[in-house]
């Protein structure tokens, strides 16, 4: 590690330290009217988070630095950036217990995006439209006109998880389904992974080659993934990828060799600067480890697998699937206590078919906007692709030993653990 990286890290620490420590806004007081009937105007701050049963709205209170999030109804008809009048009982959030008798702390959660309090059962009336940044309400309408493609030709459940493969979005699948994509390990496929954005940046990085000259492909190419991370909501995940695809195409147009493994810490660090509190973002810090599994874990046991065929990337694909397993397992046990049997075999026989799946929903979703005749076709491919990662999920989440709930995993054991990990990655091979 060169002495210009060394002191770019130092700065990074420093400004996010001094960012928690001084930056990091405060809990508003409102324990006067917690309870009561309240009458607030705001704009809605982000797209609305769409539920099997409702709207989750991330509402800015006017002239004030206060985020409510407001429940409405599923068919209440509201956008990012319209300005409403919202009436109804205000409540503290609560930590709640998961289905593995794990306590969900839901209060930090909501306090990492600033939210603090929130209003069920909300009655609201909109004032006005289109009050908020118009990049994003233009992103936010694209992102929603794409999915209303896809939906107009894939059916339900299908529908859901190519939203969530492409977009992230995963609002609207019943409690069984989310059940059965936790038990078998597999919900990283739709909360918009690095591994979804990758793709997105490879076949963004593609396309424009085939047109235009490198350098500008490459400055296209970051362009498109900065908008694509704020169409699908800037999550950890999304943004931390984007971070190391845009370090990857600097050193591509400077002619730098990027190393994954520094580009992962860089990327965490940025994001650690700008809100120390995505340390405490359960996404974060499984992306951020998962990721760093596969840089630095697969390199170790992909001799494990000289049996297995090289042919279509099986051989790495099933040990990287296995090197993030390894190194998420510690970290999964103790946030949320499920340790999922069938997750190897049940990710290996559908993370093939993951990107031949967003290839034919991104097209679905693209021709949409010509003609839903012409999306019919790809539609259906990308449906007949989907019932199968489905039907797999299903399958082995059915198993009555899909997984094994372990309520208190300790802290200080996990720990113990992932030095041993890293002993294990970075130790001398004598052989």
């Amino acid at each position: 590690m060169s002495k210009r990286e060394i002191v770019i890290i130092f700065i990074l620490i420093i400004v996010a330290i001094v960012r928690f420590l001084f930056f990091i806004p405060k809990v508003p007081s409102f324990i006067n009217v917690v309870g009561k009937s309240v009458f607030l105007v705001g704009i809605v701050n982000e797209d609305p988070d769409i539920r099997l049963r409702n709207k989750h709205l991330n509402i800015k209170i006017d002239n004030q630095d206060i985020n409510i999030l407001v429940f409405v109804g599923r068919d209440v008809d509201v956008s990012y950036g319209d300005k409403v009048e919202v009436k109804g009982v205000l409540e503290e959030p609560e930590n709640f217990i998961t289905n593995t008798g794990k306590e969900f702390n839901y209060k930090r959660y909501l306090s990492n995006k600033d939210i603090y309090y929130l209003i069920k059962n909300a009655d609201i009336n909109i004032i006005s439209r289109e009050s908020g940044n118009k990049l994003k309400s233009l992103l936010y309408r694209v992102r929603n006109s794409f999915m209303k493609n896809i939906n107009d030709v894939i059916p339900m459940p299908e529908s859901d998880l190519a939203n969530g493969l492409i977009l992230g979005a995963r609002g609207g699948f019943d409690e069984d389904i989310k059940q059965d994509f936790i038990e078998t390990g597999t919900i990283h496929i739709i909360a918009l992974s690095g591994y979804n954005v990758s793709i997105v940046a490879d076949g963004v990085m593609k396309t424009f080659s085939l047109i235009f000259s490198e350098v500008v492909s490459i400055v296209l190419g970051m362009f498109v993934i900065l908008l694509f991370i704020i169409m699908t909501g800037a999550t950890s995940t999304a943004v931390r990828a984007g971070i190391m695809a845009t370090i990857m195409l600097l050193g591509r147009m400077t002619g730098r060799k990027y190393l994954a493994g520094r580009a992962l810490i860089i990327a965490g660090l940025i994001m650690i600067a700008f809100d120390p509190r995505v340390l405490t973002d359960m996404s974060f810090q499984l992306s951020f480890i998962a990721t760093g599994g596969v840089l630095f874990v697969t390199p170790k046991v992909i001799g494990w697998f000289r049996i297995l065929p090289l042919r279509f990337g099986f051989r790495e694909m099933v040990a990287t699937t296995v090197a993030a397993t390894i190194s998420v397992l510690p970290i999964l046990l103790y946030l949320t206590g499920v340790f999922s049997i069938v997750s190897l075999p049940t990710n290996i026989l559908i993370l093939l078919f993951i990107p031949l799946a967003m290839l034919f929903i991104f097209i679905t979703g693209i021709f949409g906007f010509i003609s839903p005749v012409l999306s019919i076709p790809f539609g259906y491919i990308s449906y007949l692709i989907l019932l199968y990662i489905l039907s797999v999920i299903s399958f082995f989440g059915s198993l009555s030993f899909a997984s094994i709930s372990i309520q208190s995993f300790p802290l200080i054991l996990t720990i113990f653990i992932y030095i041993l990990l890293l002993w294990w990655v970075f130790k001398k091979n004598n052989n």
